[in-house]
């Protein structure tokens, strides 16, 4: 029921029709619907700690622009490392724990046809795993 969004240094797989990441889209979505939302940024410097030029990266200036709406329009932490993110999450999360608004996504209740979920699931992951080859 809370949206918590780990913004590191590449902005993702795009969207069929180029628009945006599908990280951005559910960021949104989750905007959209109103769901509680906040965010880690992965430090520059916890960055250049990988192996990895993000400077050059695909989407470069998307990811800036995407990164700093995000600072502008929901909580955000900087995230140095692991155990940041899991001291902030351990603190923040009971601020959403009361509120009777909150009950999921999509509720099981609501899962009429299980097995029609599994095959649309199962589909859904080769369409997706087939994206990752073609974008590598």
């Amino acid at each position: 029921d809370v949206y918590i969004l780990i913004l590191g240094g590449d902005y993702g797989f795009m969207l069929r029709d180029g628009s945006k990441s599908y990280t951005h889209w559910e960021y949104d979505y989750a905007g959209e619907i109103g769901k509680p939302r906040f965010a880690f940024v992965v430090t520059d410097e916890a960055l250049r700690r990988k192996p990895y030029d993000f400077v050059t990266m695909k989407n470069y200036q998307r990811h800036q622009e995407f990164k700093q709406s995000v600072f502008e329009n929901i909580p955000t932490f900087y995230a140095e490392d692991v155990r940041h993110i899991k001291l902030v999450i351990h603190d923040k999360l009971p601020e959403y724990a009361g509120r009777d608004d909150l009950y999921g996504w999509v509720s099981g209740k609501d899962v009429l046809d299980v097995q029609k979920l599994l095959e649309e699931n199962a589909k859904l992951n080769a369409e997706l795993e087939k994206n990752k080859r073609a974008n590598k």
